[in-house]
């Protein structure tokens, strides 16, 4: 704190004009001065001690402190008069220079409080207007260079306040939101940490199961792990999508596609769900709704998924309505509504705000991060539209998708003839799986060798091009991240080569912005999946 640092400095003046009084003479008030000065000094250390020990000081403690600056500044002021009074212009000048430096060291220690400024600065400015007409007359010849050097004084020390005032509360004020923003993080840390162990200790529980050979209990532990690893997924996914959005990396892509097909997929995908709690899904105003259309589909399934989830997460009896509505030319409103609780203001403006869920006890009777919303919001504005939260007039809670609808093509229908050479060999299919994990080796084989595939593995891209000058491979799986040679580039080469120059490269990677997808066909890649692998992905990459 800026006072306590002041201390050091006030005794070292003390001291020197201790010191003059000692060569000069007429100047023993100082000494008597000096004496009373040191005990108000140590009242207001005391005080300023008291203060800063308590974590939030009572009214009396700040009062105290006050009432310590004001008599303070009352007893440092008053040496003013008496070296003004020496009647020299040293001594006017030394008494100018005193008040002048004490108004400006008061200004420092307010930190931007007027209260604080008014109880330390008073006493000063007075003695500012008082020492000439006490000490030195009205018709002291400093009298009028000194009445304007007040007024220029006076208002450059309130402008300094002014401005150092904004600027302290604006510091404050980026603290405050550094400090709670800091908070929430540690928060949302916290907060999955504990959701990443419920889908790790399933995994492990039944792989431990699966593995001791225990019979019945094959089937069971298979779905367990199965579904604990759509967990894992969900929040991976959850977490990439808010660090390319923070990073401003996050990107949409606009292709044809038919909203009406995109919407009706995505509510018999949760109408399961819906059933099993006894919560009718509807879907009102779906002739409104266009066909073809230009946009992201992926992303407009992403914030579909999100509201349908948390609607139906959120209803214990009644139903979820989707409701279409024309917005504007080429633009339309998608209304998510539940018959739940609802939503208090405060929630609602905390809805879309990463690292925050609507309190504590939804997180615990829910779980979930708290960032699908925020998310969602964010992917509405990137496609052009918008996503936000209200109440219904029921009681529920209705969030309104946004979303620009400008007209798309029907694409054209498939050749007959245009058929995958995977899908029509006689005989088992070679692929080549890279990747420098092993995991990933072993799972990737796995899956392959179910669809009936013969498979090889290399653990680096210079081992995979090595075994590609050997072998014709009829299909290659390429990680894109690998250290040293990379997937992208592991690709170039390989269309460059002789024997693999056509074979279909499949990238396998968790990056699958627009831009990096555009990377991996650029390089030759002809198609891509997306990690963690789904086993029907991975086949409809490869055999579709």
């Amino acid at each position: 704190m800026s006072r306590r640092k002041q201390v050091s400095l006030r005794l070292f003046v003390v001291l020197v004009l201790a010191a003059l009084a000692l060569v000069k003479p007429g100047m023993n008030f100082v000494f008597g001065w000096s004496v009373l000065y040191l005990i108000v000094q140590v009242s207001e250390v005391l005080a300023l001690n008291n203060f800063l020990r308590r974590a939030r000081p009572g009214r009396g403690t700040v009062t105290l402190n006050l009432m310590a600056d004001f008599a303070l500044a009352v007893v440092f002021g008053w040496l003013a008069i008496p070296v003004w009074a020496t009647g020299t212009p040293v001594g006017a000048a030394g008494a100018v220079l005193l008040l002048s430096g004490s108004i400006i060291t008061a200004l420092m220690g307010a930190e931007g409080c007027l209260t604080a400024f008014a109880a330390s600065a008073t006493p000063h400015l007075a003695y500012v207007l008082i020492t000439p007409l006490v000490a030195g007359g009205i018709h002291d010849p400093v009298m009028p260079f000194f009445t304007a050097g007040v007024g220029l004084f006076c208002l450059t020390v309130a402008l300094v306040f002014l401005w150092s005032r904004r600027t302290l509360e604006a510091e404050r004020t980026a603290r405050r939101a550094a400090e709670a923003q800091t908070a929430a993080k540690s928060a949302f840390v916290a907060m999955v940490s504990h959701e990443l162990r419920t889908p790790i200790n399933a995994i492990l529980n039944g792989a431990e199961a699966l593995e001791s050979g225990r019979p019945g209990a094959s089937v069971a532990n298979a779905a367990l792990i199965a579904d604990a690893g759509v967990m894992m997924r969900t929040l991976l996914n959850d977490l990439l999508d808010l660090s390319k959005i923070e990073a401003g990396h996050m990107g949409v892509e606009v292709v044809d596609h038919d909203l009406r097909v995109l919407v009706s997929d995505a509510l018999d995908f949760w109408r399961k769900a819906a059933e099993a709690k006894g919560v009718r899904l509807e879907l009102e105003g779906a002739e409104l709704l266009p066909q073809w259309v230009r946009g992201d589909p992926m992303r407009v399934r992403q914030v579909l998924n999100n509201l349908l989830s948390n609607a139906i997460k959120f209803t214990a009896e009644g139903a979820v309505t989707v409701g279409v509505r024309v917005k504007g030319p080429e633009m339309i409103g998608i209304d998510v509504r539940d018959t739940g609780p609802g939503l208090s203001e405060d929630q609602i403006e905390r809805l879309f705000s990463p690292y925050e869920q609507a309190g504590v006890e939804t997180a615990r009777a829910f779980g979930g991060t708290g960032l699908g919303l925020a998310i969602s919001r964010d992917l509405a504005r990137l496609m052009g539209g918008e996503l936000w939260a209200a109440n219904t007039a029921e009681g529920g809670a209705r969030f309104t998708l946004r979303l620009p609808t400008p007209p798309g093509v029907a694409p054209a229908a498939p050749e007959p003839h245009e058929a995958q050479a995977l899908a029509v060999r006689a005989e088992a299919p070679l692929i080549l799986v890279v990747d420098d994990h092993d995991i990933n080796r072993r799972a990737l084989r796995q899956m392959l060798e179910a669809f009936g595939a013969r498979v090889e593995t290399a653990e680096d891209a210079l081992t995979a091009l090595a075994m590609a000058e050997r072998n014709v491979f009829d299909a290659i799986l390429m990680d894109v991240r690998m250290p040293g040679v990379d997937g992208l580039e592991a690709t170039r080469r390989l269309r460059a080569s002789r024997a693999n120059k056509a074979t279909p490269v499949i990238a396998v990677t968790g990056a699958v912005s627009p831009e990096e997808v555009a990377a991996c066909r650029a390089a030759g890649m002809t198609g891509w999946v997306e990690k963690p692998v789904n086993a029907r992905d991975l086949y409809a990459a490869l055999f579709e």
